[in-house]
């Protein structure tokens, strides 16, 4: 026998157990499921912490170009003098500029890098957000006797009833207790 045809009833034998009722002492699993994507865009919560994000990273950007263009005046003015300076004072200009150059690099780095200041703002402003939408999921599994809730919006789901699905109860809970 190849083990193509012990494969076959096998899955046979494992979907058969999982289609068979259920004995009567055991307890029916209730499963439900939340779209935290459409959460995260309706929740007004998140709207206003994604525009306090937004005016954060503007200021960042703004600061970071102004270095930029610091840095590429520094660079043309060395190349418009360099066959006029001497080796000292050019080597010296060099310096100069590649110094801030790297404290350019340093500063994206910083802004824009992993665990940079955009990670950790965000961080700040949603995780209490999060923490909310989770205590709401939490609550509604426990008054409505859900066993699990998950997240559609991973794609892990592949087919769930709407019945099934409490993303407008947590968003109306969540715009509720503002």
């Amino acid at each position: 026998m190849n083990r193509r045809s012990l494969f076959i009833p096998g899955v046979f034998v494992l979907l058969g157990g999982l289609l068979l009722p259920q004995s009567a002492g055991s307890q029916d699993l209730r499963i439900a499921y939340i779209r935290s994507a459409d959460i995260m865009s309706q929740y007004r919560e998140v709207r206003a912490a994604t525009e306090i994000l937004n005016r954060d990273v503007q200021a960042w950007n703004e600061e970071a170009q102004s270095r930029r263009r610091e840095l590429d005046l520094l660079e043309a003015e060395l190349s418009a003098q360099a066959p006029m300076l001497s080796d000292a004072i050019r080597r010296e200009k060099e310096t100069d500029y590649q110094k801030k150059l790297n404290e350019y690099d340093q500063y994206v780095q910083s802004i824009w890098g992993p665990g940079g200041l955009v990670a950790q703002r965000n961080e700040e402003l949603l995780s209490e957000i999060v923490e909310r939408i989770q205590a709401v999921a939490r609550r509604l599994a426990a008054d409505e006797d859900y066993d699990f809730i998950l997240d559609a919006s991973d794609g892990n789901i592949i087919y769930a009833d709407r019945e099934f699905d409490l993303t407008d109860k947590v968003i109306t809970e969540l715009n509720q207790t503002e």
